[in-house]
């Protein structure tokens, strides 16, 4: 499984080498616990990572974090992913998209309504942050090194949840989508590029397996219904990943420290379609939870002086 779960990082000039990491975990809107989490640090200058791997909502997290730009994910996340113009449910029926990524990256660049950060010196190609999709044709992940001369284009590839928005992102021959498909939790490539310090931020609680309760229901009828078998072959294919990465946050090899920032209990907030009283409450409990992390972090650090 470690072997196959190396994927591909498509080339960059930056030596990650002997690394502290930290991970973000997809889950569309449940990214604003992210948010909350990645403010509390950048609250308290707190950016000592080498290397930085962001899958989905958890890449654009991370891209906002790099490029220290606070409170820019969870306003994007409010103010653009609850509009109508971003989720059309009933696209789904009608063979459409109905999350509307190329509306959404309109906003964000130079001439849109929610425009990254111009200071974007952060996001150099020393940065080491990584945006993670996955190959189409045979889910495995593709790393995207990301910097600011790519960052929209490697953003929307990590997004592009199968099925929600069907066309994928083309890059170097390549149909990319969603990387929560094939590394939904990177931590083992994180290791593999030499982190021996690893930081996950989670959208779920820490005991989460992995498994879509609805989904596991429908099973059966899946397996009876026209294209189907694509979309239970990825969740499949998603849930072996997730088993795998809880393994090895669980049991890290000799010399890796591995420290969780997960929900206290089940955000409120959902994937799409979340009551803008639940986003500001999801990240006001990120930003708790952030903060917390950091108290006993201090601790630690003065103890071991």
């Amino acid at each position: 499984m470690e072997e196959k779960n190396q994927g591909l990082a498509l080339q960059s000039n930056t030596e990650v080498g002997p690394a502290f990491a930290l991970v973000a975990e997809g889950g569309g809107q449940k990214g604003i616990f992210t948010a909350g989490v990645l403010d509390a640090f950048l609250e308290q200058q707190f950016w000592p990572f080498d290397l930085k791997i962001g899958v989905s909502a958890g890449a654009q997290n991370l891209a906002a974090f790099s490029a220290r730009a606070r409170q820019y994910a969870s306003q994007a996340i409010q103010q653009l992913t609850t509009k109508q113009d971003f989720f059309r449910p009933a696209k789904f029926f009608m063979g459409g998209n109905v999350i509307d990524l190329d509306w959404y990256f309109r906003q964000v660049q130079e001439q849109g309504e929610m425009r990254f950060p111009t200071d974007v010196s952060h996001l150099n190609g020393e940065s080491g942050f990584y945006a993670v999709a996955t190959d189409a044709a045979d889910f495995q992940p593709v790393y995207l090194p990301t910097n600011n001369s790519n960052l929209f284009h490697h953003l929307k590839a990590s997004s592009a949840i199968p099925f929600l928005y069907r066309p994928g992102v083309w890059l170097e021959g390549r149909q990319l989508v969603d990387g929560g498909v094939a590394d939904p939790l990177p931590v083992r490539w994180a290791y593999a590029q030499g982190a021996k310090r690893i930081v996950v931020i989670r959208t779920v609680a820490a005991d989460y397996s992995g498994q879509v309760p609805l989904l596991e229901r429908l099973k059966p009828l899946l397996k009876k219904v026209r294209h189907s078998p694509r979309m239970m072959e990825m969740y499949l294919h998603y849930q072996r990943q997730y088993a795998d990465a809880l393994a090895f946050i669980n049991q890290p090899p000799d010399g890796v420290q591995v420290w969780q920032i997960a929900p206290p209990q089940e955000l409120r907030s959902l994937v799409l379609g979340s009551p803008p009283q639940a986003l500001k409450l999801d990240y006001l409990i990120g930003r708790r939870e952030g903060q917390r992390f950091l108290r006993q972090w201090n601790k630690d650090e003065r103890r071991m002086a």
